[in-house]
């Protein structure tokens, strides 16, 4: 009798262990330059991340102001093409420092300094995402947070491939380059 109670015991602990580590999600991994995150429906590397003072693209000259740029290779991993590289509904890298809240980032292609528009699948591009820096804030450390988009490939209410919430991928942390 008490062996049949003990092996019951166990195996609710073991069901209810597994049951909590599926409910509270790990906190997101610390990532560095030129470790790969899963952000929205493509994997970026980070490489450079410097305060400039010119804008970044030629159509971004009406812009005035210094801007935080943060560089590195983005690669669609669906397989068509991803005009929402952040997810729909679009989250973007979430950039946080010294309590001060920073715009939404526009992202730009390296290659002819124009307005990221689309992303073709397994083709890797170089991009430089982008924000403006507030009135007061002075160069210190900075926190970017990155999410990715779920993707199920047949879920449980229409039985197909579908891109479901985002979930937090990364965090990377680091003082900015000083303009030159």
């Amino acid at each position: 009798m008490f062996t049949a109670i003990g092996i019951v015991a166990a195996i609710v602990v073991a069901w209810w262990m597994k049951v909590e580590d599926a409910r509270v999600p790990d906190a997101p991994s610390r990532i560095a330059f030129g470790e790969p995150v899963k952000v929205g429906r493509a994997v970026f590397t980070p490489q450079k991340l410097a305060v400039e003072n010119t804008p970044p693209s030629a159509t971004a000259i009406s812009r005035k102001g210094r801007t935080l740029v943060l560089t590195g290779q983005l690669e669609n991993m669906s397989g068509t093409s991803q005009v929402a590289i952040f997810g729909s509904p679009e989250k973007p890298p979430k950039l946080s420092s010294g309590g001060i809240s920073f715009p939404a980032p526009r992202v730009y292609l390296v290659r002819d300094m124009e307005p990221l528009r689309q992303l073709e699948p397994r083709l890797r591009e170089a991009v430089s995402i982008v924000w403006d820096i507030p009135q007061g804030w002075s160069e210190q450390d900075v926190t970017i947070e990155f999410s990715a988009q779920q993707f199920k490939l047949k879920d449980n209410l229409y039985a197909k491939a579908s891109w479901l919430l985002s979930y937090p991928t990364g965090t990377l942390s680091a003082r900015p380059e000083p303009a030159t």
